[in-house]
């Protein structure tokens, strides 16, 4: 493997694009597309934004799903390779002494109303009490699919220090009603995902990632388990290869009614779904070898994928996400 890809995409991003055939155009698609620079564009988009959604592993070393808020410009981009955030907004579950210098964390930037998305992994270099500074690992913008558009408003009740609350795993999600309805009804989701063998490479630390789809598209089964069709995305293969790798995870959902969010930590397995042996070796040169028909890799359209989440542990933060659904 020569090191452009190596930088580009780890082991279990390999493995999964070799699984569906796709490993020979991602080798050629991760140089072009993966950046360690934010183009003019995108650092225009983040100062733009009144949310940031964050994936990180905390002081525990558990990895987390969250969201920072506030109005635009709480995001700052002095350089093409550095972000200056904010941090006095959140869940409730972010605060200064979550993370370190020189932690990794992953950045989504989401315009819902417009579908666009834009994602970074950085390295931490800098932190305060009023203000977070990163510097950009991998850069990359990603396809409005799955999207769902939404007009927000500021949440009247939200709180700087919500009431959190842990659901016992004893009772389930199928049996706590409040957190299955905020789960079934969702028509967006969040999942950071961690892998870091220790290796300093672009591609290692937490990565968060939007799943999108209709109202219902998360099923709670009988034994409180989260299932998740998995779409065809860009091919990228990030979640799905930090998973293989490290199956803890963080789910992040949010009632767009009521203002509360859902964070949980699960352990994730991925149904296939296509009889094949996890070894197989597919035949990459069938694929098309640009990034704009990815839509037509039929290898991979038609090997569904299904996400099986068991929660391991569950907090409900009242009054805890900023904005509204109009």
């Amino acid at each position: 493997m020569n090191n452009t890809v190596a930088n580009s995409w780890h082991h279990g991003e390999l493995t999964a694009q070799k699984r569906v055939g796709t490993e020979q155009r991602m080798a050629e698609v991760g140089p072009k597309f993966i950046r360690e620079l934010m183009p003019q564009q995108h650092r225009d988009f983040f100062e733009s934004l009144t949310m940031m959604f964050i994936g990180y592993t905390n002081f525990q070393s558990q990895t987390c799903a969250s969201v920072l808020f506030g109005d635009p410009g709480f995001v700052s981009s002095p350089d093409p390779s550095e972000l200056v955030i904010n941090l006095q907004y959140s869940i409730g579950d972010f605060t200064n002494q979550s993370v370190n210098i020189g932690d990794r964390m992953g950045l989504l930037g989401l315009e819902f109303h417009s579908k666009r998305r834009n994602r970074i992994n950085v390295i931490v270099t800098d932190i305060n009490q009023k203000n977070m500074t990163v510097k950009v690992l991998q850069s990359f913008g990603n396809c409005p699919k799955y999207i769902q558009p939404k007009i927000w408003i500021f949440n009247p009740e939200y709180q700087r220090s919500p009431s959190i609350t842990e659901v016992a795993l004893s009772t389930k999600i199928s049996i706590d009603k409040t957190i299955k309805q905020v789960i079934t009804n969702a028509d967006t989701f969040f999942i950071a995902s961690c892998f870091d063998d220790g290796k300093r490479l672009n591609n290692r630390g937490t990565d968060i990632s939007h799943r999108g789809g209709d109202a219902g598209f998360v099923e709670v089964n009988e034994s409180g388990q989260l299932l998740v069709e998995d779409y065809y995305g860009n091919g990228f293969f990030n979640t799905i290869g930090n998973l293989l790798l490290n199956p803890i995870a963080s789910l992040l959902f949010f009632d767009t009614q009521l203002g509360h969010a859902i964070q949980l930590t699960v352990s994730a397995e991925i149904g296939w779904n296509d009889d094949q042996d996890d070894d197989q070796d597919y035949d990459a040169n069938k694929q098309n070898n640009s990034l704009n028909d990815t839509k037509n890799d039929k290898s991979d359209v038609n090997q569904v994928r299904t996400l099986c989440f068991t929660p391991i542990k569950i907090e409900h933060y009242q009054n805890g996400f900023a904005y509204l659904q109009k």
